[in-house]
């Protein structure tokens, strides 16, 4: 009995220490879903009742609808934002993020497409209605660079990854991979609260 209770509290502290279910995953190419998709669960909802709470959620958070991707089973919502600041990541981190809601009766499963930019001179980025990203006054910026040689360490300070010569990688920003990912693992969470309320 006592190894149970040990047990239990164990589980308790990690459940605390370490927060809630990643849904997402941060590594040396990319950030994306573990999983093709996230379930929810809506068997509860008419089709017409998970729609209407999509688009809620959607014009809750000012994200923008896609119809051009949508369809009568699929809402698609882009968002654009600020995931980190140079003063804390050392650039500017910005998601271009589009989000699949795929829905029938008593079925919900979203899946997305995340690009992150980065703009280490301070560059402001903007975006037009097919997704391209610029910047205004030309100032540089790129695809965040999730993993970069060792030798560019500091010309990268953003990066969460290096590698050598022999392609060994160490990770070198944990902290800035915690920010992306609970960044993205919001998004989850707060789908939930709108779905499966």
């Amino acid at each position: 009995m006592k190894k149970i209770l040990v047990l239990i509290f164990l589980v308790s502290i990690f459940e605390t220490t370490f927060g809630q279910e990643s849904y997402f995953n941060c590594d040396e190419v990319s950030v994306y879903l573990n999983k093709k998709s996230v379930p929810f669960n809506v068997a509860k909802l008419s089709k017409q009742e998970i729609e209407k709470r999509i688009m809620s959620f959607i014009q809750s958070k000012k994200y923008i609808l896609k119809p051009f991707y949508s369809n009568e089973s699929v809402i698609s919502f882009r968002d654009f934002t600020t995931i980190c600041e140079t003063k804390t990541c050392g650039s500017n981190l910005i998601a271009k993020n589009i989000f699949n809601v795929h829905y029938e009766k008593g079925l919900a499963n979203v899946s997305a497409d995340c690009q992150i930019y980065s703009s280490f001179f301070g560059g402001e980025l903007v975006i037009n209605n097919n997704d391209d990203v610029v910047s205004k006054n030309d100032v540089p910026f790129g695809l965040y660079e999730f993993s970069i040689p060792e030798q560019y360490a500091k010309e990268y300070p953003e990066s969460i990854y290096t590698f050598n010569k022999k392609g060994k990688t160490k990770i070198k920003n944990p902290e800035i991979q915690k920010i992306i990912l609970d960044f993205y693992n919001q998004y989850i969470i707060d789908m939930k609260s709108y779905l499966e309320k």
